[in-house]
């Protein structure tokens, strides 16, 4: 009995010892991202609450946003008491296919519908980049007209973008659209872009932004294996700005 004890317990850490050299790359994976995240964890939770570009604004500037906004929106007679839901074929799709230019652009043509704007105004350009790869923006409108007479909107998607990030982007720059097809801009730059996150949550795309603003902490990995964090964020206003708005709403 004695014997056959230890055999059961030599076994045993045998066969542990296996599963360990077998799987040893795997947990060495595992314990490199949770040392990684570990010790970006304050510095990810500093950003999360200030934002990527450390705007942090006051709850009176936001308040002031979005009292510009309803006067905004009341001038150039666009309905804001009510919330943007997407159509859940289309969400389907949309998680389905992984953003598809097919269902981008029927996206596209609901949040514009949604503001009274016509899809014929907008030619959308879509980038598919890599995620281990930092971009300069996610979305970017162009006030130009094209040789199409239309108005660009230039899209970057990474795969490891969410739906909820997509809409975000995207209800940011047909915000942009309509605020400046009516001459509404403020001059300074981070200024205008502030107002127009605020007016985008004003629309009913709040719900959408605070999922899609959050910040994203991911391990990615570069062609020879080495690992970092790539911090996304996109928008002008923080976590914590978009749910103070909110709440105002």
């Amino acid at each position: 009995m004695y014997n056959l004890k230890n055999f059961i317990i030599v076994t045993g850490i045998v066969i542990l010892i296996i599963i360990i050299y077998e799987a040893r790359y795997y947990i060495k994976w595992f314990i490199d991202a949770v040392i990684i995240t570990n010790k970006n964890k304050t510095n990810i939770k500093k950003i999360q609450k200030k934002g990527m570009n450390i705007r942090n604004l006051k709850n009176e500037d936001i308040i002031k946003y979005i009292n510009k906004s309803k006067e905004i929106l009341d001038k150039i007679n666009v309905k804001y008491d009510r919330k943007f839901f997407l159509n859940p074929e289309l969400e389907r799709h949309l998680r389905y296919s992984r953003f598809s230019e097919k269902y981008i652009l029927e996206l596209l043509d609901e949040i514009l519908n949604y503001i009274g704007l016509d899809i014929n105004s907008i030619s959308l350009k879509i980038n598919y980049i890599s995620s281990k790869y930092q971009i300069p923006y996610a979305g970017l409108y162009s006030e130009k007209y094209n040789s199409q007479n239309k108005k660009d909107i230039v899209l970057n998607i990474q795969n490891d973008m969410t739906l909820d990030t997509i809409i975000s982007i995207l209800a940011h720059e047909c915000t942009h659209h309509l605020l400046l097809s009516n001459n509404i801009r403020i001059k300074n730059t981070i200024q205008n872009e502030c107002l127009t996150d605020v007016t985008a949550i004003v629309l009913g795309f709040g719900k959408y932004m605070a999922k899609g603003y959050k910040i994203s902490n991911k391990i990615i990995y570069d062609e020879i294996n080495h690992r970092s964090i790539k911090k996304d964020r996109v928008g002008y206003l923080s976590y914590k700005d978009i749910n103070y708005a909110l709440k105002k709403l």
